[in-house]
């Protein structure tokens, strides 16, 4: 029995040193959970960017060799095969049929040459349809020179004509003619 109450009083120091040694416990406090953050709503994906529509700059090139004048004497205008281009021995109006294939903006580019008379280049009128595109131009040498004018076109068929305007001749004297060698258009948007 010894042993029994020796183990019972070396249990009890155990005990009361515990007790003794340890602090009153506090009750706990409610421990706080974090809930997660809600998601944010998606970003719809931006579609890409459409690319822009890829624009025919092949040239159109007009027959020349077709051009219909309107004026009465006919014998000032026509076309010379020897020299591959319209010719306007007066004032008037020459047009050709161009198939333009889409709606948008083109370059006309009408190339010209003349006879100068009086220190004068020939100038003429660009007209799509009959309307006046641009200004009266005047030739800046008697050499065949590209003339350009930006406009916007309708797809179909299109009279585009040149219209000479300054016209001067005196027999013997001096002749100021006008000449169309080439007529092209090129999609410019």
């Amino acid at each position: 029995m010894r042993h029994g109450i020796l183990g019972l009083a070396v249990f009890g120091v155990i005990l009361s040193g515990c007790a003794t040694s340890a602090a009153p416990s506090k009750p706990s406090e409610p421990s706080t959970v974090m809930a997660p953050k809600p998601a944010e709503p998606a970003k719809p994906a931006m579609a890409p960017a459409p690319k822009p529509a890829v624009i025919d700059k092949t040239p159109i090139a007009a027959d020349v060799s077709k051009i219909k004048f309107t004026a009465q004497n006919q014998d000032l205008f026509g076309w010379n095969d020897g020299d591959s281009r319209a010719f306007f021995y007066s004032n008037g109006l020459g047009e050709v049929t161009v198939k333009v294939p889409a709606d948008g903006d083109y370059e006309i580019v009408v190339t010209a040459s003349c006879d100068a008379a009086l220190g004068q280049n020939a100038k003429f009128k660009l007209k799509v349809d009959g309307a006046e595109v641009g200004a009266e131009t005047q030739l800046k040498s008697v050499d065949a020179k590209d003339y350009a004018f930006t406009t916007s076109l309708k797809a179909g068929e299109r009279k585009i004509g040149t219209e000479f305007t300054n016209d001067m001749y005196k027999e013997g004297e001096y002749d100021l003619n006008f000449y169309l060698n080439g007529l092209k258009l090129v999609r410019v948007k």
